[in-house]
């Protein structure tokens, strides 16, 4: 009895090994099947956020178009809006009033000056040699000046520069080969000054300052059969020497910069006098144009005496 126990449990010990064992085998292959499974998600998975990113990709722009729609207004670059700030206040050291009323108070000196209603100003200097080009380079003119020679605001660019955009301020992660295409970009922003103006960047002797001057300032291409006469004249200009001070070896000095300009109006041909803000009225021939030039260099004699010799001030009555 007991050997015939001892066989039913050693039987029945054997068929519980192999249930036991017949699921552990299919577990197996479940598991491969799984793991298999797993590793090929994982990579369609990777697959396919490497073209979802290839596909998000934004084209990069080459380094003259990213750089050709950069271009800052005179009055926020801030090379210009110091030469506008320093020339304001060598007119005022040299006039002793303030160019413009507005600028007495403005918080802005240099966009003041740029949308100034009545008054037109250049500054120029002299060309540097070493460029090739000799004679006066526009180093600033505001929106009544542009107006003076047929430019609107947005065309500047004719006539001065801002400064080259900043190209050479990229990211230094951009290295494809951007050194020609940054020595393009400066060419075709100096290949936009199209318009010289006849102003001279220099004042002779001792002279800083000027009132009542006149210059033809640019001379209009006619064409041969067309013998009017469109240059422009500006009419009782001032124009002064912008200088600024710096310190050398110690000490305080002045060095020129250039040149400034200002008028509030001008002449086109010899018979159209114009003023900003669209203003033109026909004068007649020359002999009207030296009358007209006469009448107002009496009144500016008449002005500068009551204020230089009998001391009185811009608002008073008699000046005004």
């Amino acid at each position: 009895t007991n050997r015939l126990l001892l066989t039913c449990i050693l039987a029945l010990a054997a068929l519980s090994t192999a249930f036991v064992v017949q699921p552990a085998t299919r577990g197996v292959g479940a598991d491969t099947c799984i793991s298999s499974t797993s590793h090929r998600t994982t990579s369609s998975a990777l697959f396919a956020k490497k073209k979802k990113k290839k596909a998000n990709k934004k084209e990069k722009k080459g380094g003259f178009e990213w750089a050709s729609s950069f271009v800052l207004q005179p009055y926020e670059a801030q090379a210009v809006r110091d030469l506008a700030s320093t020339a304001v206040a060598c007119f005022k050291a040299r006039a002793g009033n303030h160019l413009l009323p507005e600028l007495e108070s403005t918080p802005d000196v240099p966009k003041t000056l740029w949308n100034a209603p009545n008054t037109a100003c250049v500054i120029v200097q002299q060309d540097d040699a070493d460029a090739g080009v000799i004679g006066t380079k526009v180093m600033y003119a505001n929106v009544a000046a542009l107006e003076t020679v047929g430019l609107q605001p947005i065309d500047f660019q004719q006539l001065f520069s801002t400064g080259a955009p900043p190209s050479s301020q990229k990211d230094e992660t951009d290295d494809d080969g951007d050194d020609d295409e940054k020595e393009e970009v400066n060419k075709s922003v100096a290949a936009t000054t199209t318009m010289q103006l006849n102003l001279p960047p220099t004042m002779k002797g001792d002279k800083k300052f000027e009132r009542g001057y006149s210059k033809k300032v640019l001379k209009q291409n006619n064409s041969d059969d067309d013998d009017s006469n469109n240059d422009i004249t500006i009419m009782n200009a001032y124009r002064w020497d912008v200088e600024k001070s710096i310190i050398l070896n110690g000490k305080f000095v002045t060095s020129p910069i250039g040149v400034a300009y200002a008028w509030s109006e001008w002449m086109i041909g010899d018979s159209l006098l114009c003023q900003p803000g669209g203003i033109q009225d026909v004068v007649g021939d020359l002999e009207d144009l030296e009358a007209i030039e006469d009448k107002i260099a009496q009144q500016g004699a008449v002005i500068r005496d009551l204020k230089e010799n009998q001391g009185l001030k811009n608002k008073n009555p008699l000046v005004v």
